[in-house]
Order: C-alpha cells, then structure tokens, then sequence
C-alpha cells in the first residue's frame, strides 16, 4: 500500500509541475509578445479631406500658440453638401453626435486610429440646432466602428444646413494637436497652397508652413 501510495504520490506531483511549467511557460511567452510588439508611430500622408474643393469658401487655419484658446485643426467651410474622403489607411476608433451647449448646435464626431502615435479627428458641424438634422448627419457618415477604411474612401457627405456649415480636421500626435498640414502628402499641400490665399483665414495661420501671414 505505501509503494503504491508513492508512486501515486509521485505521479501527481509530476503532473502538477508539468501543468505549472506549462502554465508558467504560457505567461513567460505571453510577457515576452508583450515586450516585443512593434511600436508603430511612422508619419501619416495625409490626402486632402474635401472631395469638392470647389465648394469650399474659407478655410480657418491652425494655431497654437495659446493652447487654451488655439485653434487645433483647420475648419474647412463649405457652401454645398459635399463628400468627406478617408486622407489614409486607418481604423474608426469612434462616431458619436455631440450637442454643443455653447453654441447650441449638434455635431458628429468621428475619431479614426491611423497608427500607434496618430489620430485623426473629423468634426461634421452644420451649426444646426435640430436634434433631427443631427440625426440626418449622423446618418450620412457611412462608416462604422472598428471599420478600417482606406486613403480615398468615403466616410460621409458633410450636409449642408447653414452658412457655417464646416468640417473640423485635427489630427494628434500622442494624443496633442499638431498641424496636419506639415503631414499633408504633396498633392495635398498643393492644394492647400492654392487654396490658403483666395480663401485662408489671414489670423489663424497654420504654424510652421510658409502660409502663414
């Protein structure tokens, strides 16, 4: 009875640090994936945002230098519905309306995951007060959560409902504003250019390009 109750004995224990080895090992080789995943924080090239550009009427530029009254994107003003297009590959991180207490208007926020470091933020904002017609712009951006879109696809037509009617387009880097258009893709910047000085707003330059007045 005891040989036996010592061989079972030691069967188990075997079996007990082999299930911790295995255990053991699984946490080791779960630490080790931790420690060596690729941080991702490559610059985006940024394609231009408006599909139309001829239905745009002011661009209201970046600026900050005051980070509590700064300006942290451009708003891009139009004066007729227009498409909104993906500026590269990336992931929408969020879609929400928001009511704007102060202005007393509501507005979609759409948050998109290009990299580890980036982010870009698009804000459709038709200055319209109708809890409706914020329905109605939700319901015009196409894409969902957890969607990856690429460079040139539609995300939503921003509609037109007032004078004001605009899109706000900042874009973070580890998680503060910096100037898109210092990582706008050539043909992006090109346009820009040509745009800035028939329709750019002279106070609100955007720092660290030659646009600014």
């Amino acid at each position: 009875m005891k040989r036996k109750w010592k061989i079972t004995l030691g069967v188990s224990i075997s079996i007990i640090v082999i299930i911790g080895g295995i255990a053991g090992g699984s946490k080791l080789y779960d630490y080790l994936q931790d420690i060596n995943q690729v941080y991702i924080d490559d610059d985006p090239i940024l394609a231009f945002p408006v599909e139309n550009i001829s239905s745009l009427t002011l661009i209201f530029g970046y600026n900050m230098t005051d980070q509590e009254t700064g300006h942290n994107g451009f708003d891009f003003i139009v004066n007729s519905t227009t498409n909104i297009l993906a500026s590269c590959n990336m992931t929408v991180n969020d879609k929400e309306a928001i009511y704007n207490e102060i202005y007393e208007f509501w507005a979609i926020g759409v948050s998109f995951d290009i990299n580890d470091a980036f982010e870009l933020l698009i804000g459709f904002e038709n200055f319209n007060s109708s809890e409706a017609a914020g329905q109605q712009q939700l319901d015009a951006i196409v894409v969902e959560v957890g969607q990856v879109v690429t460079q040139g696809e539609l995300i939503g037509q921003l509609l037109y409902m007032s004078p004001y009617t605009l899109i706000h387009y900042s874009l973070l880097k580890n998680g503060k504003a910096v100037c898109p258009y210092l990582y706008f893709s050539p043909e992006a910047k090109a346009t820009f250019d040509l745009l800035w000085p028939q329709i750019g707003s002279s106070t609100d330059p955007c720092n660290g390009t030659t646009l600014c007045f």
